[in-house]
Order: structure tokens, then sequence, then C-alpha cells
């Protein structure tokens, strides 16, 4: 399986599915031309349901990272590495400013992303 979904988290699980997508397409993993398994394959892969894997797809094709080709499936389009890497430094502001708010220390904030950092999750 090319990644990973976490059916515990509160995140839906489309959204995961969205997100694992734009970090392939940032570290180049997905690659413009690229074909994204069907909705099908990709539902049976990671057991959940078609329509939440098509869900998926049709956020990635309105957003314009994926287009749909008849007969064929989805395909990567040419996308802007930064724009992916704007919206994910704009949700890690959200989330640092959550834990400011919560009078975590900078510290600790400092020490997780130095572990992330150095050794993955």
């Amino acid at each position: 399986m090319w990644f990973k979904i976490d059916y515990h988290s509160p995140t839906p699980v489309y959204e995961q599915i969205k997100e694992r997508i734009k970090e392939n397409i940032l570290s180049n993993n997905l690659k413009e031309g690229d074909f994204l398994p069907s909705i099908r394959g990709l539902a049976q892969d990671i057991k959940v349901n078609l329509n939440t894997v098509s869900r998926a797809y049709r956020e990635l094709e309105f957003e314009g990272y994926i287009t749909a080709q008849k007969g064929v499936g989805y395909i990567i389009n040419k996308t802007n590495s930064d724009i992916i890497e704007d919206e994910i430094l704009e949700d890690f502001k959200k989330i640092i400013n959550r834990v400011f708010r919560s009078n975590i220390s900078k510290n600790k904030v400092i020490k997780i992303i130095d572990e992330v950092y150095d050794g993955g999750e």
C-alpha cells in the first residue's frame, strides 16, 4: 500500500486520503502525468467505502490537483508545490497558535519539531 490511513484519527478518512496524495505530490512520489489507483482499487486497499475515495478524488479534482480522464482514470496535474507547501504551513501555523493559547512552552514545541525532523514521527 502506498500510504496508510489512521482509522482512529478524528480527521475524516477522505481528508486523510487527500492529504496523503498532496504529501506524495509535494515529495515528488507522484508527478505530473502519474495515475492514481482506481477508486475501487484504493477503496479495497485501505478498506473503506467507494464513496469515501470518490469524495477525496472529487475534491482533489475540484482543487486542481488531479483530472479524471474518461476510460483511463485519474491523473496528476502539473501542480505548484509551493501552493501545497503554503497550505501545510498555514495548517501548522494554526496548530502553533492553538499550542500558544494553551500555554505550552516554546521549548516543548521545538523539542517535538527536532524529534520529528531527526527521526520521523
